[in-house]
This record gives C-alpha cells, structure tokens and sequence, in this order.
C-alpha cells in the first residue's frame, strides 16, 4: 500500500512537472534599443482573459514565465508605464521556451488606464517611483479582508502583529483615493476594509518623511500605500459587533463602525475583556493622535510594550497603560471605548481628530528568588507578591495636515493624556547568606498611586523652492508639558536575624511632585550649488525645566510627621542650542555628507537642601558622516547624553526598606561615538528581501551603580560615574517569497540580532568589567494554498552569558531557551474553518521541569452564518493541556533572577461575532487576527 502511495505521488508531481511551457523574451526600447527594467508581462487564457501568471523583466529587459498550460490558447500582454502596449498570442505545444525574441516598444503619451480595457489590466505597473498593483488580478476568498490582498503582493509581507513592509521598508500609513484616513494607522484599514471593495493599490516613497528629514535620501523613509476604492464605495457603514463567555469566567465583548462620505470618516469603538489583551494597537495610540511625532523629539518619551510566553500583551505611554497585561504579569480585565473623525475636504487640507479612554484592572501573583554571588557566597533573597492594580486612562488629539501650494506642507496637532493609576501590592520577603544562613524574614506592603497629565503640540512647515530644485526649507517646533503626584505608602514588618536579632516596624508616606516643560525650535536648510554639490545648514534650540518636588512622612501612632531628611526639592534648567553645517557631494550612486555640529550646553541643578546651584556648561564639537551607496548607509555621529535627573537627586528613596536608592549631583554627562551601517536589497524577480544593520559605538562617564551589601541583607545603591563602555550590535534577515501559482504560495525567513557589550558595575566597592553576550536566531516557512489551508511553522532561540573580569569573585552566568511553534488553518467545508496552534517552550535555566519546558496548545473552529456570511461563532479551547506559565530569567553583573507569575491558564470561550460589510463584503476568519481591532 505504501508503495502504491508513493507510486500516486510521483505521478502527480511529474504531471505537474512535464504538462507546463514557458515563455521568454526580451523587451527593448524601440527609439534607444536599451532594455527596459521593470516591465510587467502578463499571460492570460485567451478565452476569458484571466489571469494565469506575470513576471518583470529584469535589468537587461529579459523574462521568462513557467509554468504556463499546454494545448490552450494564451494571450502575453506586455505594459510599461509610457510606453504602447504589445498584444501576442500563442499556444504551448511541448515543454521547450516560447521565444518572443526581442520586442519593440513605443513610446506613447497616452496613459495604460486609456488603452487597456478592464478586464486586460496587469497585474503589477511600475509608474515612475510609484508600483501599482490591480486589486482583481490577485484573487482572495470572498470575505477576505485588505490585509489579506496584501499578503498576496509580491514584496509586500505582513506579520502576525499586522506590520507591513514593502521591498524590506516599513508602511507608514495607508490612504484612500490620496486622502488621509484611519488617521495614518495602517491596521485601521487593513483589518477593516473588506478586499473585494479595493480597485488598486499604489506605494510610494513615503515624502513627507523625506521632507521632515531634509534631504533626497529614499533609503531613510518608510512607504505610503495609497488604496483606490470602486465607485460608489464610500457610501456605507461597515464594522462589527462581537460578544464571548468562556469558562473559569473569561469574557470578551466589543464593537466597531465606520462610516464614509467621501470626504468623511468616522469610528466608533468600544471594547472589555479578561483575556490580557489590550484594546487598542500600539500604532493606533501613537500615530491617530498624532503622538509618534510628539514622541520622536522628546527624548523623555517613556512607551513599553509587552509579549509574553502566557500568549498575553500589553501597552503602556508615559506610565498610562492602555489595556492588556502589566509589566507584572498576571491577569488584567481591560475596557475601553474611543472615535477617531477624519475629514479631507479636499488634496490641500486634512484634519484629524480622536479620543480614547481605557481601564485596567490587574491580579497578579508572582512568585521568584534572586540571587547575588560574592567569591564563595551567595545572597539569595526569595520573595511571594500578590498585586491588585487599577489604571484608567484617556487620550484627546487633534491635527491637521495642510498643503497651501504645491511646494508647501504644514502638519500640525495637540495631544493631551491623563491617568490615573492605582497599584497595591503585599510581597513576603526571606533573605538566605550561604554563610551566615537567615537574614530576615518580611512582610512588604507597597500602596502606589500614580496622577499623570501630558499635554503636547508640535507643528512642522516644510517649502521648497519653485525656481531650484534642491533647495528646501524646514521648521519644526515642539512643546510638551508633563505634571506627575507620586504617593507611595510603605507599611512593612521585618525580621532581621543577622548580624543581631530585631523587629523592625515601618509605616512611611512618600509624594512626589514632578511637573516638566520641554520645549524647541528646529530648523534647517539646503541650498543647491551645482547638480553634484550642495550645502545643508541646522540649527536647533531646546529648553527644560523639570523640578522634583519630595515630601516623606513617618507616621507614629496613626500621626505623620515629615522627615527632613528624606525630602528635598530638586530643580533643573538646560539650555541646549546647536548649529551645523554641511556638504552633500553626489556622484551617481555615491552620497557623501560630512557636516560638523557646534553645541552649546548650560545646565542648572538646585537643591532647597544646598546655597548653591550646580552649574555645567558644556561647549562641544560634535562630528557626524554619513555615505550612501546604493541601498548601503554609513552614519558616524558623537553625542552628549545627560544622567537622567532621578540619578541626581541626593535623597534616600526607602520605598522598599529591602533596596535603598539614592543620588549623586555630581555625575557627569556621557559622551559617545558611534557607526551605523545598515543595507536592504530586494530583487523583485526572485522575490527576495535581504536587510541588515550593524551598529558600534563607545561612550565615557557612563552612569553604572555601585551597590552596597549591607550584612542584615538590604542594599543601598548609588549611581556613579564609570570607565569606557562599548557595544556592538548587528541584525539581519532574508526573506523569500515563492508563488508557484495563483494557487499556492510559500513564505520563509531567517535572521538573527546579535549584541556585545563591555560594562562597569561596583558590588561592596569591588569593581568589575563585565562582558555580556545576546544571540536571538529565528526562522520560519508557511505555506498557504488558495486561502484553504494555511501552515505556518516558526523557530526561536536565544542565547545570553554574562561573563566578569573579576573572576575570583565573580562568577559567569548564562541562559538558554527557545520555541517552537506551528499553525494550522483550514478553511474547509464552506462555512467552517478550522484554527490550530501549537508551541514547545524551552527554558534551561530553571530546575523544575515544569517550569523548565512546556507546550502551549490552543485550537478553535469557526461557522460562518447568515446572509453574506455575516456572523461568525468561534468555539475555541485555549492553554489545551493546561502546561502554561510565564516564567523569565534576567542576568545581569553578579545577579541571576527567576521569576513566575501567575497566567489564564485553561478556559473553553464561545464568541459570536456579526460583520457589517458594504457591498455585501465579508470578514476573513481564522488565524491569529481573529479579534484585534
């Protein structure tokens, strides 16, 4: 039986192989006789005039098509933006190349719009520095939605996260009909609008980037894609409204609608759910209100996002958190509701407008030790923390993107945040000396209440000249302010057993007022001296004020009473102002621009506590290069880097009687230097993508901290200032894209981020450089047949040690783990699709077994119902053999800590989700983008 099996297969395969032709030729201008690069030759049934295949010509304007049918008569359209359009037909009798020999093409005003009929359209047109792909020629499943259109472009790749790239660069937002939409966000309209309502799909070099940077260089933007819609489109209402109830009390519920006037376009949603996931994308928070371009000139911008092994994920901006799970872990209940209005009224004017407002409510249960190694012993401090933690955030922004002429653009907006976050945590704490044996036992409990109001505005003006090309004017001013009250209430019990034994009671109340002003003025300007050469002059002027207001209150008998010792107030004022000058020399691919930056520095640091302010006023020469060869950057740059102002501030922090922080007034700025290299290629005949960077750098007065060991096993840590530092790091990637058909389709890639780094750290004043090494590897294949059935298969590993030239001291630490992880779609009989996801996880750090290793198991399948398909009910099983954790490992210096928190673990969940499509589109079900907005 099995060789019969085998038998059938060989069959098959050779079938497939002997009973196809190709075609081949070579395209030519007819006027010039040079090649034509990028030239798109489709093959079509002659019959029907659908699509069968299509390829590019190459640089010597030469193409060869496989896979084409025997015995049917076909139809080679070839199409080249400018050029006449060439009609040849043919029929494959054999498996020897159909030769086209060499064809001539004309040149031709008239657009390929005019001269083609709709149903002839190629599949992929090169317009000057614009791809345009016809929507119809790439077929999807009728209730697919833009994300998936896009996952069939050749070198467009989307991730599970739903990020774009096009030829290795990333998408910065998508507009249609040239209007801005989704204000800017890409997965607004990936993830909503349904395919079959899309007519084209143009990218471009995204040039407002280019303008924002001041120069031509196409390498350092991202791309815009600009999507056309069939007429009468944007007439409509479309979204969804879904609902869940599981076991073990999960829930999930939510809704979202969009609505189009052509020029308007409004949306409304609403979330909640106790499944760790935020309501919102990351990108949504930070580009529809405008706040990534607030976020890229303020240095002080705080944004943490995190994905665990337990499958949850979370976001938090400037402390606010967003929805889904915490730095902590657990299990977070998030709710939410937000609009989002944009209005284009015409191509010269678009404005913008949203609010979000979110709650998250967080349990946490963590369990961990960690241990610290001194020559033969070793401090290992275990602790056991509960956590209930309270956040309620909003968000209002406002902007607008203006073009009064055709060299003009002003983008402007306002950005105001508030939260509040409420976390109460109660940890058992037990200190063990290898030696000397029990330290202390201690109850710790932490109550924190965090207030934060950010308001920021930016507007930027970018002109060029009518009469010079090259010659370009930017300005650009930013302003944020940022009020943060800090309480933290400290009620704990300690049990100190060595050196002698005591009980220690400490009930103490810490505040903190921090309100920050930041504010600048940019701008620059490029004048063109001849077609090779030209001059590029910056200047820049920023200004903070920041003051640190800290009051401590010891209570004794329920009664506070300040303690001067522990407060103070801190105020610091910079000036910064700079001013550089360039040249820029090109020379066909060549680009050379050395420039050399004047900064001025003046920073004032007072403390109440002293007469005296510190004053340090810094006069520097910064150098910077950057050489451009073809899709290859070179960037030399030196910087001043100031300590972070809570390193300055001489007052003991007690919050956690267990580890005492304190600050030094007398650290000195940072000085750095440092090379980037980075590359991207893509060939679009192979589809294949290969990027990297590398980046090498080495800084002086790098702030370290210099930890004290106190006997009774709490630690006091002050920052100080340290030797040469160096790092060296590299990332790379290549990514294949195979399309043996219409049909069926395989994806691959590998790469790897590798990091070296040289540090100082002090541990009971012995000091130590450490060598630390990170290797993350990664790779993976999926496989897709005709949206039918879909495998994706993924692998990642990683690899740290932490080595210390104090060898007699200290010991080397290292780490291992990894994943592995495959999906399994099936969209299979009409009306069902089948999900099926499964990971190993592998950590070699931890003793236990099952904390060690485990498979993460979650499988679901969907029915598909009513008219168009429009309701969905998903039966899904998550954490399968229940073996979930989330566990971690950090080493660092002489310290190894392990930590476990508590997960969702096993639930069965049950969801019904109702889509609102115009034209009768439907949504696309199955995968990981089941759910997210």
């Amino acid at each position: 039986m099995k060789k019969i099996y085998l038998a059938g297969i060989a069959i098959l395969l050779s079938q497939l192989v002997f009973s196809q032709g190709s075609v081949t030729g070579t395209l030519v201008d007819a006027d010039t006789k040079k090649p034509l690069y990028l030239s798109t030759i489709t093959v079509y049934k002659a019959a029907d005039t659908s699509i069968i295949s299509y390829r590019l010509s190459d640089k010597e304007g030469s193409f060869k098509i496989p896979g084409l049918p025997l015995h049917t008569p076909l139809r080679a359209l070839v199409t080249f933006s400018g050029y006449t359009v060439i009609r040849k037909d043919f029929t494959l009798t054999d498996n020897a190349p159909f030769n086209l020999d060499s064809l001539l093409l004309t040149p031709n005003s008239a657009s390929l719009d005019e001269v083609l009929v709709i149903s002839e359209r190629p599949p992929m047109t090169i317009r000057k520095d614009t791809i345009e792909f016809n929507a119809s020629a790439f077929k999807t499943l009728p209730n697919a939605l833009v994300e998936d259109l896009l996952k069939k472009l050749p070198g467009v790749q989307v991730d599970k996260e739903g990020n774009i790239t096009v030829n290795g660069k990333r998408v910065n937002r998508i507009m249609v009909d040239g209007k801005t939409f989704f204000g800017d966000d890409p997965k607004m309209a990936t993830r909503n609008l349904p395919s079959n309502v899309i007519d084209k799909i143009q990218v471009t070099d995204d040039k407002e980037e280019m303008l924002r940077n001041g120069d031509d260089n196409v390498n350092n933007v991202g791309k815009v894609v600009n999507l056309t819609f069939k007429k009468g489109v944007k007439k409509g209402v479309f979204g969804k409204a879904y609902a869940g109830a599981g076991t073990e009390g999960r829930f999930e519920g939510g809704a979202i609608a969009n609505t189009f006037r052509d020029t308007l376009q409004v949306s409304v949603l609403g979330y909640t759910n106790n499944l760790n996931r935020p309501g919102f994308s990351f990108s949504e928070l930070m580009q529809t209100g405008g706040m990534q371009r607030n976020s890229d000139v303020n240095s002080n911008r705080n944004v943490s996002i995190w994905n665990n092994s337990g499958g949850g994920s979370g976001i938090k901006i400037n402390d606010i958190n967003f929805g889904g799970i915490t730095e902590y872990g657990g299990v977070s209940t998030s709710s939410g509701i937000g609009v989002n209005i944009n209005h284009s009224p015409n191509t010269k004017k678009s404005i913008f407008g949203q609010y979000f407002y979110g709650n998250v409510k967080v349990d946490a249960d963590r369990d961990g030790y960690t241990e610290y190694n001194n020559a033969d012993t070793v401090l290992r401090r275990t602790e056991d923390e509960d956590a209930a933690v309270i956040v309620n955030a909003h968000n209002i922004g406002l902007g607008a993107k203006l073009k009064p002429d055709s060299v003009t653009n002003i983008v402007a907006g306002i950005n105001f945040m508030m939260g509040k976050t409420v976390d109460e945590r109660n940890t058992l704490i037990n200190s063990q000396h290898s030696v000397w044996g029990n330290l202390s036992d201690g109850n710790v409990g932490i109550d924190r209440t965090n207030i934060s109001k950010n308001y920021s505005h930016y507007i930027n003006l970018n002109k060029l000249s009518k009469n010079k090309k090259g010659r370009r004017f930017n300005l650009n001013h930013n302003f944020s302010w940022k009020g943060r009250d800090n309480e933290s209430l400290t009620n704990s019990l300690i049990n100190y057993k060595y050196p002698n034994s005591i009980d220690s009671s400490f009930n103490q109340l810490r505040t903190e007022n921090i309100p920050t002003l930041n504010t600048s003025v940019s701008g620059n300007f490029s004048e063109p001296f001849t077609k090779r050469l030209s001059a590029r002059v910056d200047a820049r002027y920023e200004y903070e004020q920041l003051k640190n207001s800290i009051n401590t209150f010891d209570y004794h008998n329920s009664v506070p009473e300040k303690n001067s010792t522990l407060s103070n107030v801190f105020t610091r004022t910079s000036n910064t102002a700079s001013t550089s000058a360039g040249l820029e020399y090109r020379y066909k691919k060549l680009t050379i621009t050395p420039r050399l930056r004047y900064q001025w520095q003046h920073f004032e640091n007072k403390l109440a506590s002293l007469n005296d302010a510190v004053i340090q006023e810094l006069r520097t020469v910064l150098p910077e290069l950057s050489i451009v060869y073809g899709k290859l950057n070179i960037n030399y740059s030196k910087r001043v880097i100031l300590p972070n102002y809570k390193y300055l501030i001489p007052v003991f922090d007690n919050t956690n009687p267990y580890i005492i922080n304190n600050g030094n007034p007398d650290l000195l700025p940072a000085i750095s230097h440092s090379v980037e290299v980075n590359m991207h290629a893509y060939d679009p005949k192979m589809s294949l993508n290969v990027w990297g960077w590398a980046r090498a750098a080495t800084s002086t007065n790098d702030v370290i901290q210099n930890i004290i060991q106190q006997n009774d096993g709490t630690q006091i840590i002050l920052p100080v200032n340290a030797k040469r530092g160096k790092n060296i790091s590299g990332n790379a990637g290549v990514n294949k894209e195979n399309k043996f058909s219409q049909k069926f389709t395989m994806t691959s890639n590998i790469g790897f981020y590798y990091e070296y780094k040289e540090n100082y750290f002090s541990y009971n004043s012995n000091l130590s450089k450490q060598f630390s090494n990170n290797l993350s590897l990664w790779g993976g294949v999926g496989f897709n047949w005709n949206d039918v059935f879909e495998w994706n298969n993924t692998v990642n590993y990683s690899f740290q040690k932490v080595k210390n030239s104090n060898t007699d001291i200290f010991k080397s630490y290292s780490t291992t783990d990894y994943e592995i992880s495959s999906e399994q779609i099936l969209r299979w009989p009409k009306h069902i699709i089948f999900e099926n996801n499964v990971a190993y996880v592998r950590n070699n750090s931890f003793v236990a077994a099952p904390l060690r290793e485990f498979v993460r198991w979650s499988a679901a399948v969907n029915i598909t119902m009513l008219k168009n398909e429009a309701g969905v009910l998903r039966l899904g099983v998550y954490d399968l053999l229940r073996k979930m954790n989330n566990t971690s490992v950090d080493i660092s210096q002489n310290m190894l800590r392990y930590s476990n928190s508590n997960v969702l673990g096993n639930y069965y969940m049950a969801t019904f989700t109702y889509n609102l499509r115009p034209t009768g589109a439907k949504k696309k079900v199955g995968g990981q983008s089941l759910l997210l907005f």
